[in-house]
């Protein structure tokens, strides 16, 4: 056995933050899928076209979990959590339980920031603004975040 000692592990970076924006890219949430019937009646280059012209859905940000390469996004991934009623038997209580549909993690790849300032979706790349470090959108070139 070695003698070294053990460094902690390194929390691993995240590009989105809470609060943010996000543009899911793929997944069942993604809505530029097309339909039976339109796959049917389109060939496979209009299917792409079709595809592309339509845009996939939008978030907020509720969390981050970068240990697990995770975000949780408002209305996207809905999944359903079945509770129990708990405490005393009350009308707040009863209405609690039952089946309750709360969003579920995403993973962090896919999904995009999207700027504030062009509206669209972007990588971002980390430079100094007014001698701050932050977020820069690669598209505009503006700051994604607020600078205070």
């Amino acid at each position: 056995m070695s003698n070294k000692t053990a460094r902690p592990a390194r929390r691993p970076k995240a590009h989105i933050r809470a609060g943010d924006t996000v543009y899911v890219r793929s997944g069942r949430d993604r809505e530029s899928r097309l339909t039976p019937e339109e796959i049917d009646r389109l060939d496979s280059e209009a299917q792409r076209r079709e595809a592309d012209r339509r845009p996939g859905r939008r978030g907020r940000v509720l969390r981050v979990l970068p240990d697990h390469k995770r975000v949780i996004v408002e209305g996207i991934n809905m999944v359903t959590k079945h509770a129990r009623p708990r405490g005393r038997a009350t009308r707040a209580t009863q209405l609690q339980a039952g089946r309750m549909e709360q969003p579920g993690p995403i993973a962090i790849a896919n999904v995009m920031l999207v700027c504030p300032r062009c509206d669209r979706p972007t990588r971002v790349r980390r430079g100094t603004f007014e001698n701050k470090t932050a977020r820069i959108c690669r598209r505009c070139g503006e700051p994604v975040d607020v600078i205070r």
